[in-house]
């Protein structure tokens, strides 16, 4: 099964009211179901934090919006730590004053 996908239904396990499960609305005005979900790969199952309708979204249909809250999680990979690769300076040297001189005109 690795090409295949499987999916997780996330729109129906989240407890809220019924207002916000309700998806599609019947030309009645009063029969009212759920049949819009959101679907997820297994894989990021636990990064769906909420799923439901909205109702105030215009959307010309008779369908709600179905919104889903997400977690973003991001890898963050370690840089390796950088290498000095200039001279070590040694601070003793600039007490001879012939080699402070040769410093002196050289910066």
């Amino acid at each position: 099964m690795p090409n295949s996908k499987v999916l997780v239904v996330k729109s129906t396990i989240f407890h809220q009211g019924n207002i916000h499960k309700y998806t599609w609305t019947a030309p009645d005005g009063k029969t009212h179901t759920q049949i819009d979900h959101t679907l997820v790969d297994r894989k990021w199952d636990s990064s769906i934090q909420d799923a439901r309708s909205s109702r105030g979204a215009d959307c010309d249909t008779d369908h709600y919006l179905v919104v889903a809250r997400v977690r973003e999680r991001l890898a963050v990979t370690k840089q390796p730590t950088q290498k000095f690769d200039g001279e070590i300076f040694c601070l003793r040297k600039l007490s001879d004053s012939q080699f402070r001189k040769r410093y002196q005109i050289k910066i």
